[in-house]
């Protein structure tokens, strides 16, 4: 019984410092980039009962689902969106209105990103 503690503590840690356990994405929308090789992908991302749902945005290589958080933009809340390409390097994003923003990068990936509220 002591052997499997001392062999089950380091996985239990593990576990506990990843801080996706218990979290899942659900893609809301893909955009492709002009050229068809990048997207971006709006998702909602919930971490369970206790933690809120945030709506998020990842530029990403076309086809590849979101893992983790976004790395663009992460929002409080449900909010829609308007998402568009103005170039294979440039990308807008719309619609935050006045939503709590808890990330609001500029780039990610070669892509270039501004923001209109």
């Amino acid at each position: 019984m002591e052997r499997a503690r001392a062999l089950l503590a380091p996985v239990l840690l593990a576990l506990a410092a990843c801080g996706d356990v218990g979290c899942g994405n659900e893609v809301i929308s893909r955009v492709a980039s002009p050229d068809g090789h990048m997207e971006a992908v709006a998702f909602a991302r919930s971490c369970g009962a206790t933690t809120g749902l945030s709506t998020q945005l990842s530029i990403l290589p076309a086809g590849q689902l979101p893992e983790g958080s976004g790395n663009i933009l992460v929002l409080d809340g449900s909010i829609p969106l308007k998402l568009a390409w103005l170039s294979n390097n440039s990308f807008s994003v719309s619609g935050l209105g006045s939503a709590k923003v808890f990330r609001e990068a500029s780039q990610a990936s070669g892509v270039e990103v501004s923001y209109g509220k």
